[in-house]
């Protein structure tokens, strides 16, 4: 797993600008890449909308990661730069997380 975040211009969630002078991120984005190089990738936003049941809304290509952030995921496969899986990933058998 890989991941960043997407500064944006919302200004209306800043809310820690006056007391640590940091911007809130507009996003996050985060690609998973399987031991067969197969890829899958997210930009979430951030807020109120960013829920499990809205995952799939969110998934898009690591080309549009890439284009967004202005940086090349070399780990990504070139076969599975521009492919988009229809819905995410299955949690596998026997994993206890969320």
């Amino acid at each position: 797993m890989i991941g960043g975040v997407l500064w944006g211009t919302d200004a209306s969630n800043d809310y820690f600008i006056a007391d640590h002078g940091i911007r809130t991120p507009d996003a996050f984005w985060k690609v998973g890449i399987r031991g067969n190089g197969k890829t899958i990738a997210w930009i979430i936003p951030n807020d109120a909308t960013a829920t499990r049941k809205n995952l799939d809304k969110f998934l898009v290509t690591a080309a549009k990661i890439e284009k967004k952030t202005g940086q090349v995921l070399p780990e990504v496969p070139k076969v599975w730069r521009t492919k988009r899986p229809a819905k995410s990933w299955a949690k596998p058998a026997g994993c206890d997380l969320g």
